[in-house]
């Protein structure tokens, strides 16, 4: 039985609403529901009656969540027991895609809780398959994924069937980034005929298209630069004025110290999700990182 499920189970008890819980949790209320059923099937009874009206505990379910309660207080005590040694050292593994706003989230959270402890840091930008397989593996313990919208139903089949849970971090409509000398970088409302006469610096990694049998992205321009890192974009595209690239929305501090500006463009939307084992349990030093991803997120520009 997963402890993630059942502090779960305890939310939606709080919040009498999958809706509610949801937005508490940080995940999605499909991903929910799917939990909830799965925990009910898993203990073979209800544990919650539902109506238009929300969620109420049935009489089994009210004495599962009392016993669920005392069982997640108790690792509660246990983790703060041996949190002693986490106070000196800092230890993080984690994969990623190559996104600014969570290098961002990264150096922030870094000079925050770095400062007179221990640093141990594995800090991995990967393609959606290869963090599936770290973490599958136990390499890394967590990691952060990128699919398309259109995607999503067979990531998640994926990742049921590798026993692993999923969290909705970021979900968000594509911006383009350009120089702010780009010829359409004062240009309000973008189109692909504009977009089709500059250079397309292509970052998308294939590895979740080649999985699903797909042919790989072939942008919009006849000129493109198909780069295999994102770490270079930001300079490349300040270097490059009549480049642009389809990215995920970058922080104000990012754009203004190259000099570039997003744009937006009707685009399909894309998902940052969080993956980690089914039986695991993030430490206290991941959930902050993953804090400080989450409110880095916030505060970038909704397209």
């Amino acid at each position: 039985m997963n402890l993630n499920i059942l502090r779960y189970a305890l939310e939606v008890e709080k919040s009498r609403s999958i809706t509610g819980a949801a937005k508490q949790l940080f995940i999605s209320q499909p991903n929910l529901s799917r939990d909830i059923r799965e925990l009910e099937e898993e203990v073979g009874f209800s544990i919650f009656t539902r109506s238009s009206r929300g969620v109420v505990p049935t009489d089994r379910g009210r004495e599962f969540l009392r016993l669920a309660k005392k069982a997640v207080q108790q690792y509660q005590a246990l983790e703060h027991f041996c949190a002693r040694e986490e106070h000196s050292s800092l230890t993080l593994q984690i994969c990623v895609p190559g996104a600014e706003y969570i290098r961002t989230a990264f150096s922030s959270f870094l000079s925050r809780q770095a400062k007179g402890r221990t640093l141990s840091a594995d800090y991995r930008e990967t393609g959606t398959m290869d963090a599936i397989q770290a973490v599958c593996q136990r390499s890394v313990p967590l990691a952060l994924i990128r699919f398309p919208d259109r995607c999503e139903r067979a990531v998640l089949s994926l990742l049921k069937r590798k026993e692993l849970s999923c969290e909705t971090i970021f979900h968000f409509e594509p911006a383009v980034v350009m120089s702010e000398r780009h010829a359409l970088a004062a240009t309000s409302v973008l189109t692909a005929e504009m977009l089709s006469r500059s250079v397309e610096i292509l970052c998308e990694e294939d590895s979740l298209a080649v999985y699903l049998n797909e042919p790989l992205p072939a942008g919009l321009c006849a000129n493109t630069i198909r780069l295999r890192e994102s770490g270079s974009l930001c300079s490349l595209l300040s270097r490059i004025p009549g480049a642009f690239a389809f990215t995920s929305p970058m922080p104000a501090p990012v754009l203004k110290e190259y000099r570039l500006v997003q744009k937006r463009y009707a685009a399909q939307k894309m998902t940052d999700a969080l993956i980690f084992p089914d039986d695991a349990r993030l430490t206290r030093t991941e959930n902050a990182f993953l804090d400080t991803v989450r409110q880095t997120a916030a505060e970038l520009p909704v397209f």
